[in-house]
């Protein structure tokens, strides 16, 4: 009598299950692992711009006051380069807003190398320094010295500035141009009125040009390359006032923070031909910015915070915010009332 054969699988078949599995098995495992390593990256990212305005608390509590996102830098007098611009002064150099926070960060070599030149070290080719980017928007040229973080610069200069009229407010904004013929105002800690913790400092920003390389040289984190153009929009951040709608303003004055939202025919053009539409928060985490305030703290910002509040946490005397070419026309006082941005006040839960 002839047994049945049990049913079961054959070797073919049970490799082919098993490929299926790993199959399956290999598309599911991105889907759970990518958010983890992006929340990782926005980590390292808070952790950057945490330690880039502690480093700023440090140079507040020793000198009072802090440098603009452009100034001057004393050299050694035996240093062997000279500044392109022949507006600065012998034994200075222009350098932008990392530069002077180098000591503080652990790169007390590096800022000496700086202020004693030497045909070793290229000014225009300054190394990467990974604090000064987040990971999420790593940079193009792992050789140059990228920068990914923008400073607190208040409302947009003035282009015409003078002794008398100052390229901007101390009151509309944290970090202003020092560089020769701006006169912009250095911040002191006895200019907070609207509390430490509640100023932006620093932000990120993906909405920037590239820095160029070492054969091309173009804007790092050290200073900008010579002949360079809307430097406030590579360097800093801004806020403005729309005449038509204050507490929103048109696409053409400033992109709505975090997009970009240029029209096909402009994508080949530089962000710096946009004026002051992308010198705003931007980055590449999904759906939030990260911002760190004057007191060390850092936080993630949603990209839809209400227009109004980002306005208020980039004054830090919103009550006297005015225009530069007009100080006395402060925004609280001209604007009609359901138009104010400084009223009512901040809480927590506004951003």
């Amino acid at each position: 009598m002839n047994k049945k054969l049990q049913p079961g699988f054959t070797l073919v078949e049970l490799i082919v299950c098993l490929l299926i599995v790993f199959m399956l098995v290999g598309l599911i495992v991105p889907s759970t692992c990518c958010p983890s390593r992006e929340r990782a990256r926005q980590t390292v990212c808070t952790h950057n711009l945490a330690q880039l305005a502690k480093a700023h608390a440090i140079i507040m509590i020793n000198r009072s006051e802090l440098d603009g996102y452009l100034g001057l830098l004393k050299i050694n007098d035996d240093a062997t380069f000279r500044d392109e611009d022949p507006l600065t002064p012998e034994r200075e150099i222009m350098v932008a807003w990392p530069t002077r926070l180098l000591p503080t960060i652990e790169q007390v070599t590096l800022h000496d190398q700086i202020l004693s030149g030497g045909r070793d070290f290229n000014l225009n080719a300054p190394p990467l320094i990974e604090i000064f980017y987040c990971p999420s928007d790593p940079p193009i040229d792992m050789a140059t010295g990228s920068l990914g973080y923008v400073a607190n610069s208040g409302m947009p200069d003035l282009l015409a500035a003078s002794q008398s009229q100052p390229s901007d407010l101390r009151a509309n904004g944290v970090f202003h141009d020092q560089r020769p013929g701006r006169f912009g105002p250095k911040f002191r800690w006895s200019d907070f009125k609207n509390g430490h913790s509640t100023t932006i400092l620093l932000s990120e920003n993906i909405h920037r040009d590239p820095p160029g390389s070492a054969s091309q040289p173009g804007n790092t984190w050290l200073r900008p390359a010579a002949g360079a153009t809307n430097l406030e929009q590579w360097y800093g951040m801004v806020w403005v006032v729309d005449p038509q709608n204050p507490r929103s303003p048109r696409f053409q004055l400033m992109e709505p923070l975090g997009r970009d939202m240029r029209s096909e025919s402009e994508l080949d053009q530089p962000y710096a031909a946009s004026g002051t539409r992308f010198a705003r928060p931007a980055s590449n985490h999904p759906d939030v910015f990260n911002v760190a305030f004057c007191e060390g703290n850092a936080r993630e910002i949603s990209r839809d915070i209400d227009y109004a509040v980002y306005q208020q946490l980039m004054t830090p005397d919103g009550q006297k915010a005015a225009p530069a070419d007009a100080p006395n026309q402060r925004f609280e006082k001209t604007l009609p009332a359901d138009q104010r941005f400084m009223n009512p006040p901040l809480t927590d839960a506004d951003y």
